[in-house]
């Protein structure tokens, strides 16, 4: 099955994002570490997954999200769903209570958020860890790679679905690590996240 602009599905025979479509080739790509491998192969100029690490790069997005935010994702979720269009919605709910093994969505949302809000600095703090023993600005360092580009697009995700208080607090965290992360893969990658 293919969607409108030729996706394929990912993992579990869903359609997700994100999707890239190049514009030199044709080719549409799903699923972010799918895309940074076609990335690298099509444009080996400047690769995102650094020579010798094609093992340990697919094993840095699961143990990332597991650290950072494994215990906020009900809170994550449910801010997520806050922002989304009601044509959405119905999908969302039926597909995350599947995911957290969940009927109810009120399980979900009741959970105890400022509890989660401070599973989620700790998960956060471990992971600002990671970077200091890494002697660079990146994950690897001084080579900037897939790992950095999978934190960076979580603090954008953050960004969008937490409140102005929330994001500054985030942003404040590790001595302004996640705001300074996130500018440093803009300037490296030549966005605007």
């Amino acid at each position: 099955m293919k969607c409108e602009v030729g996706a394929s599905t990912t993992e579990g025979g869903r359609y997700t994002l994100p999707v890239i479509k190049d514009p030199n080739t044709g080719s549409v790509v799903a699923d972010s570490l799918a895309i940074a491998e076609y990335l690298d192969k099509t444009y080996p100029e400047k690769p995102i997954i650094p020579r010798g690490a094609n093992v340990l790069m697919p094993l840095f997005e699961p143990a990332y999200c597991r650290v950072a935010y494994g215990k906020a994702v009900k809170l994550i979720l449910t801010k997520t769903l806050e922002i989304m269009n009601d044509s959405n919605r119905e999908y969302f709910i039926q597909t995350r209570l599947e995911l957290l093994g969940e009927t109810r969505w009120e399980a979900v949302s009741e959970e105890n958020v400022q509890q989660q809000w401070e599973d989620l600095k700790k998960g956060l703090d471990e992971i600002d860890k990671w970077y200091q023993k890494s002697g660079g600005k990146w994950i690897m360092g001084d080579t900037f790679s897939f790992a950095d580009m999978v934190v960076a697009c979580r603090i954008m995700w953050w960004n969008t679905i937490f409140d102005e208080e929330q994001v500054r607090e985030l942003h404040s965290w590790n001595d302004g690590r996640w705001a300074r992360l996130l500018a440093d893969v803009n300037a490296e990658c030549g966005t605007n996240l």
